[in-house]
């Protein structure tokens, strides 16, 4: 039988001629057609076709939506805020949000989701001279997004929304609305490591008054590798736009990296770089304009010969390393402009001569050239011995000595030439102690010394230093972690100027299941520095620069968790300490993500409650919002559906 154009309308029919033919080939033979079974005699059918697919045009494809699946929530807040002038502010809120989802054709074809809320509003403040202001407002939230292909390897998704702070009720400063539009689309093989990946965001902040905070950013990565060659390359732009203040800044960053590892122990790291940075602060009559961009591009490679290769022994390993490095920087400001140039290349080489001694060398050179002054060429070369044993072990302490001496000869057209010698000692114990099953005490004590002969002054550089550090680690029973480390250092300098650097480091965490339904968490970190001079340091021969008296910095949270309050079922209670001298975040560097308040001191404490559909909060916070002490109160009831 042949066969012509195969047809949706002959499947039946050649199925039918097909069981005639297999019921002919011989008596009392059954005949078995493909598709539903037939019905029982005599009330059923006897057959039914199978229904046609009809292809529709686009391979396949229906342009039609899911059935919607929606969710909600109702929620009704009350907030009442204290600020440190004895202004007094109470806030009623009303908000009904509801989401909607789907998806086109299949789930990982297209998906939809969209959501809309509305708010009101009644604020009423009274000032410390007790005036009363109220007022009533109400205000739209939206969001949608729309994700392309959301689990394959080229993701595509656009989300926008708009929202208002009000609704999130932790704000403790001015209300304000964000609108945000973010776009990103990625890329990746079927094999290998190769990623591609495209995002642009655009964020609003608009506060009461109408002032604005607008910032754009758009950001790109790339990655390509082969068998011995990986390129990266990265590029960042973001604008900053303040109503308020007319600040501005707009942030440039382009980077591309090359990384050259093959089966040898040779390995080259290639960078280059471009940063430009415009700043603008100030009204009109005390502004501020200036900008700044640097330009570069090194190269670092490391070679360690390896079995069969030249330079190879086995008794004394051979380090050979080597660097080159091209910067293009310049600052321009109301007050005029500067721009330097400078080209520097070195090589570098270490050799194990035994287990305890190691011989090391340089040379290097650079060639730094500014606009505003004369071209400047310099030369350095230096050699160094360190012996290094391997230690003393006596009782449970462990004893480390060190020695090294340096010889250094520079020559530049600014000083002319420069010879140096140095000498370098240091020694150290350490001891761990066992405390139990579980914890364990690490102790550390060093003391370093060094001399520096430079040729072109009389004085010896003299420089003592002291370094102690302290470590507790411990587990407890199982149901604790805990980690403690203290670290302080002193360095003086004797020199044509005495110099004094000095650090405390502490660091503390622990973690503790309490109960079942009970935990607490600790984190805190402390750092003080203080530096009293400019100084020559004996040990690199490299200027310090100081500034005078401590600068201290510290970070920290700690917390208690009960997910069981008083015995009552889902009853939570939380409590949070955050502390932070420093916020790193900042949208005026084009952090998008970054908090429009400066939240350097915070404690809060929160009772949640829920039951089925409904959800209940109550908050209670002190805080130092930009310097200013602000007590709030917060009180939520929420309902799902």
């Amino acid at each position: 039988m042949k066969t012509g154009r195969r047809l949706p309308l002959r499947l039946p029919v050649r199925l039918l001629a097909a069981a005639l033919v297999l019921r002919s080939a011989g008596v009392g033979a059954a005949a078995f057609v493909p598709g539903p079974p037939e019905a029982d005699q005599p009330t059923g059918a006897t057959g039914r076709e199978e229904p046609v697919q009809v292809l529709h045009a686009g391979g396949g494809i229906r342009w039609e939506l899911a059935p919607l699946r929606y969710a909600g929530t109702v929620s009704l807040d009350g907030r009442w805020l204290r600020l440190e002038d004895g202004t007094r502010t109470t806030q009623g809120l009303v908000f009904n949000d509801i989401e909607f989802a789907s998806y086109v054709w299949q789930p990982w074809f297209v998906q939809l989701r969209a959501g809309l809320g509305a708010l009101a509003t009644h604020d009423a403040s009274r000032s410390p001279g007790g005036e009363s202001v109220g007022t009533d407002s109400g205000a739209l939230t939206g969001r949608f997004s729309v994700s392309v292909f959301p689990v394959s390897r080229f993701p595509f998704e656009l989300r926008g929304e708009v929202s208002d702070s009000r609704v999130r009720g932790d704000t403790l400063g001015t209300d304000y609305r964000s609108h945000r539009l973010t776009m990103s689309q990625a890329w990746r093989p079927e094999t290998g490591g190769d990623n591609y990946n495209l995002n642009l965001e655009y964020s609003r902040l608009q506060a009461g008054d109408g002032s604005e905070d607008t910032l754009t950013s758009l950001r790109g990565t790339a990655l390509r590798q082969f068998n011995e060659h990986s390129f990266e390359l990265s590029a960042q732009l973001s604008r900053n736009d303040r109503s308020e203040s007319d600040d501005a800044s707009r942030i440039t960053l382009i980077s591309g990296r090359h990384t050259f590892h093959p089966a040898t122990a040779l390995h080259v790291d290639t960078l280059a770089s471009w940063n430009d940075v415009r700043l603008r602060s100030g009204n009109a009559a005390d502004r501020f304009e200036g900008r700044s961009d640097v330009r570069q591009i090194s190269s670092f490679a490391t070679w360690r010969p390896r079995e069969g290769e030249w330079l190879y022994s086995a008794e004394s390993p051979l380090y050979l390393t080597g660097s080159a490095r091209v910067v293009d920087a310049g600052a321009e400001t109301d007050f005029g402009e500067q721009r330097v140039r400078a080209m520097n290349a070195s090589l570098g080489a270490s050799q194990e001569l035994t287990r305890e001694w190691r011989l090391s060398g340089s040379v290097s050179g650079s060639v730094v050239e500014p606009d505003a002054a004369a071209r400047s060429l310099s030369a350095t070369a230096n050699a160094g011995v360190t012996w290094s044993p391997e230690g003393l072990s006596f009782a449970q302490w462990r004893y480390t000595p060190t020695l090294g001496a340096s010889v250094g000869s520079s020559r530049s057209t600014e000083a002319g030439a420069r010879h140096t010698l140095g000498a370098q000692a240091a020694h150290g114990v350490s001891r761990s102690f066992v405390l139990g099953e579980t914890d364990s005490l690490s102790l550390n004590l060093t003391q370093s010394a060094g001399a520096l002969r430079e040729s072109q002054t009389a004085e010896v550089a003299r420089a003592l230093a002291h370094s102690a550090s302290l470590f507790w680690q411990g587990t407890g029973d199982g149901s604790s972690q805990s980690y403690v480390g203290l670290s302080a250092s002193d360095s003086r300098t004797w020199a044509q100027e005495t110099g004094h650097f000095q650090l405390i480091n502490a660091q503390v965490t622990r973690r503790t299941q309490l109960s079942r339904h009970s935990s607490w968490t600790g984190a805190l970190t402390w750092q003080a520095t203080r530096a009293d001079t400019t100084q020559l340091d004996a040990f690199t021969g490299t200027l310090r620069e100081a500034s005078p008296g401590w600068q201290r910095f510290y970070s920290g949270t700690l917390g208690y968790e009960n997910q069981r309050v008083f015995e009552v079922p889902r009853l939570r209670f939380t409590t949070l300490l955050s502390v932070n001298s420093q916020q790193l975040e900042s949208r005026l560097a084009g952090d998008i993500d970054a908090p429009v308040e400066r939240i350097s001191e915070s404690l809060e404490s929160r009772f949640d409650y829920s039951i089925g559909r409904l959800e209940a909060r109550l908050s209670a916070r002190l805080a130092r919002v930009d310097g200013r002490k602000v007590a709030a109160l917060f009180a939520r009831v929420q309902r799902r559906y």
